[in-house]
C-alpha cells in the first residue's frame, strides 16, 4: 500500500494559522493598490462628474423611467418592436450625454482590471475565484 506523508499535523495547523492571519493584510494591502489604481481613480471622477451633470441625469431619468413602464412586457419576453426602438433610443441618448459616456468608459476600464485581477487570484488559488464570489458561490 502506498501513502503519501502529510507532515506533522502540528505544522499543517501552524501554517494555516499563518497564511489565515496574513489574509486581512494582504487584502488590505491589495484595497489600496485597486483605490489607488487609475482605473478607479478615473472611475470615482467620472461618477462625480456624472451625479452633477443635469443632462445626463435627464437622459438616465428618461431611460429608467421608461423602462420600469414596460418592465412587465420585459420580463414576458413580449416588448413590441416599437417599444424596443423607443428604449434603445433613451439608450442612444444616453450613450452621447459626455459625462455618462465616460462614465460607461471608466466603468468598463475598471471592470477589466476586475477580471484581470481575478484570473490571478485564480491561477494562485486554482479555483475560478470570480465565480465563487458571486451569490450562490463559495460564500452565499
Amino acid at each position: 500500500m502506498i501513502t503519501t506523508p502529510i507532515g506533522d499535523p502540528e505544522d499543517l495547523v501552524a501554517a494555516t494559522r499563518d497564511t489565515e492571519a496574513d489574509a486581512p493584510m494582504a487584502a488590505g494591502t491589495f484595497g489600496t493598490v485597486l483605490r489607488a489604481s487609475p482605473e478607479f481613480v478615473a472611475l470615482l471622477e467620472a461618477e462625480a462628474k456624472l451625479t452633477v451633470d443635469a443632462e445626463a441625469n435627464a437622459a438616465i431619468e428618461a431611460f429608467q423611467s421608461r423602462q420600469a413602464e414596460l418592465r412587465l412586457e420585459l420580463m414576458m419576453g413580449v416588448l413590441t418592436e416599437s417599444h424596443r426602438a423607443e428604449l434603445e433610443q433613451l439608450k442612444a441618448a444616453m450613450l452621447v450625454v459626455p459625462a455618462f459616456a465616460s462614465y460607461v468608459a471608466a466603468t468598463d476600464a475598471f471592470q477589466s482590471i476586475c477580471r484581470e485581477t481575478a484570473a490571478v487570484v485564480t491561477a494562485q488559488i486554482g479555483i475560478d475565484f470570480a465565480a465563487n464570489c458571486r451569490s450562490g458561490g463559495c460564500c452565499g
